[in-house]
C-alpha cells in the first residue's frame, strides 16, 4: 500500500457510495486494492462498501486485513477495532460463534490497559450479543452496559444496540413492561435518523426480533413497517433480506399464507450471498408457511433443509411429521427438543430461554394428545400457563388457551373447551385458507430458490 497514490479512484468510490451505487463503488475500490493503491485507513471503507454490495467473504478479508495494517502500524486501537468488526460480521451474518469469540478476545487483549474509545463501545455490542446468543443472559448484561456507557460518549449507534441487548435482557428475566419501555428509547435513535445505515438497520432487525419472540405480533407489525419504508431507499448488506423474513412472518400470522411465502423466497435469493448457517432461519419461515397451508411435504423438505444448515428446526419439523401421520416421530422429536434443546444462537428467541420453550410446548400438546398422553399434555399447559402469565403476552396467552380447550376437549369436557377458548385467536397457528382453485406452492422450486 501506498499512501496518495489513486485519490480518484477512491474518491470516486466515495461519490458512488454517497449516492448508493454500491456495485459501482466496489469496482472502483477493488480496481484500487489490485493496483496496491488503498492504505490501511482505506481498507474499512473496502469492507464497508463490500457489505453494502454483497460481497461478505471480501468484507470479513477487507477487516482482517486491516486489522494486520494496524498491528503493524504499532495502532493497537485500530487493530482492536478492525477485530470487533470481523467479529460483529461473523456473528449476524454465519452465527459462526468459536471464531467469533476468537476474534473478541484478541481485541480485548490489545483493548487492555485503555478505555473509552469506540472500539470499546463496538467490544461491549459483540460481546453482549454474543453471550445471549449463546444462552448466557446473566453474562451478557456487563457487556451491553459497557456499549451504553461507552457508545453514549463516542458512538451513539454502539450505545443504540447495546440498548436493544439490554432491553431484551430485561425481557428474558421476565421485565416485560421496562423491556419494552428500552426497546422505545433505542427505536428513537432509529427514526430520528441520527445512525448510519448498516446500524439503523442492525437495530431495526433486532427490535422486531425481540418483539416477535416475545409474542407482541401487532407492534412487531408497525415496526416491521417502518423498517420497510426504510429499506426501500437505504438499506444495505443482507438488511433487505432480514426484512422479509421479518415480514413473511407477519403475513403468515394475519393468514396470506401465498404472499408469505412469495416474500420468503425472495428473501432466500438476497441472503444467500450474507448468511450461513442464519440461511436456515428463512427456511424454517418457509417450512411453518408451508405447514399452514396444509402443504406437509413441502414444509418437511424445508425444515429438513433448515436443520441441514445447523437450524433448530423445531417444533415445526415434529409438526410436520404429525400432518405426514408419523405421530411416533412427531413424539420423539417434541421431546427431544424440549428435553435436550439445541443452543444454536437465534435471534428472536435466544437458547436457554422460556420464550424458546414456549412454541415446543404449544406443539407437545397437540402431538401428545395425537399419541394419548393427556398426562403430557397437561403438564404442557400448565408450564405453558406459567410462562404466558410472566411475559405479558396476549399471543402466548391465546396458544396457552388453546393448547388448554384441547385437553379439555380431549378428556371429553366439550363445554369446558369451549369457555377457555371462546373463539379463534387472531393470531395463532391455525391453517390458512387456501381458496379452491388455487395454485399449489410447488415446494421443490421453491427450495432450489433458497440457494439448496
Amino acid at each position: 500500500m501506498s499512501d496518495g497514490v489513486g485519490p480518484g479512484l477512491v474518491e470516486s468510490a466515495g461519490s458512488a457510495a454517497a449516492r448508493g451505487d454500491w456495485e459501482q463503488a466496489f469496482d472502483y475500490l477493488t480496481t484500487a486494492d489490485a493496483q496496491g493503491l488503498l492504505t490501511r485507513s482505506e481498507l474499512p471503507l473496502l469492507g464497508e462498501v463490500a457489505y453494502a454490495a454483497g460481497h461478505l467473504d471480501v468484507t470479513i478479508a477487507a477487516w482482517e486485513r486491516a486489522h494486520t495494517a494496524f498491528l503493524q502500524a504499532d495502532d493497537p486501537i485500530g487493530a482492536a477495532g478492525a477485530a470487533v468488526r470481523v467479529a460483529m460480521h461473523l456473528l449476524f451474518d454465519t452465527a459462526l460463534m468459536a471464531p467469533v469469540r476468537a476474534w473478541l478476545a484478541r481485541a480485548a487483549d490489545l483493548l487492555d490497559g485503555c478505555s473509552g474509545t469506540p472500539a470499546h463501545a463496538w467490544l461491549g455490542v459483540v460481546r453482549a450479543y454474543e453471550r445471549m446468543l449463546s444462552g448466557d443472559a446473566p453474562g451478557a448484561r456487563h457487556w451491553a452496559q459497557q456499549a451504553i456507557d461507552v457508545g453514549s460518549t463516542c458512538d451513539h449507534a454502539a450505545s443504540a444496540l447495546g440498548l436493544v441487548a439490554q432491553a431484551r435482557l430485561v425481557i428474558l428475566d421476565g421485565d416485560v413492561q421496562q423491556g419494552l419501555a428500552l426497546l422505545d428509547r433505542a427505536g428513537v435513535a432509529v427514526v430520528s435518523g441520527e445512525l448510519d445505515p448498516l446500524s439503523t438497520g442492525v437495530v431495526y432487525c433486532e427490535l422486531v426480533c425481540a418483539l416477535q419472540g416475545l409474542g407482541q405480533y401487532d407492534v412487531a407489525e408497525q415496526w416491521t413497517e417502518a423498517m420497510e419504508r426504510w429499506c426501500q431507499t437505504n438499506a444495505i448488506g443482507s438488511l433487505h433480506g432480514r426484512c422479509r423474513v421479518h415480514r413473511a412472518e407477519i403475513l403468515r400470522l394475519r393468514g396470506s399464507c401465498i404472499e408469505a411465502e412469495g416474500q420468503v423466497l425472495m428473501a432466500c435469493e438476497e441472503l444467500r450471498p450474507y448468511l450461513r448457517r442464519e440461511l436456515g432461519w428463512p427456511l424454517n419461515e418457509l417450512g411453518k408457511i408451508r405447514l399452514h397451508t396444509g402443504d406437509a411435504p413441502g414444509a418437511h423438505e424445508a425444515l429438513i433443509a433448515a436443520h441441514l444448515a445447523g437450524w433448530d428446526p423445531h417444533p415445526g419439523l415434529a409438526l410436520a411429521q404429525l400432518a405426514l401421520g408419523d405421530v411416533a416421530a412427531a413424539t420423539t422429536s417434541i421431546r427431544g427438543s424440549l428435553e435436550r434443546p439445541m443452543r444454536v444462537p437465534w435471534k428472536e428467541r435466544p437458547p436457554n430461554s422460556d420464550l424458546q420453550r414456549a412454541p415446543l410446548l404449544e406443539a407437545q400438546v397437540e402431538i401428545e394428545l395425537a399419541a394419548g398422553d393427556l398426562g403430557r399434555a397437561r403438564s404442557a399447559v400448565d408450564e405453558l400457563d406459567r410462562i404466558s402469565a410472566c411475559f405479558e403476552s396476549k399471543a402466548l396467552a391465546a396458544g396457552t388457551a388453546l393448547a388448554r380447550g384441547r385437553v379439555r376437549l380431549a378428556e371429553g369436557d366439550a363445554a369446558a373447551a369451549e369457555i377457555v377458548v371462546p373463539g379463534r385467536p387472531a393470531l395463532g397457528r391455525d391453517r390458512c385458507p387456501v381458496r379452491a382453485g388455487a395454485r399449489p406452492l410447488v415446494p421443490r422450486r421453491g427450495l432450489r430458490s433458497c440457494g439448496q
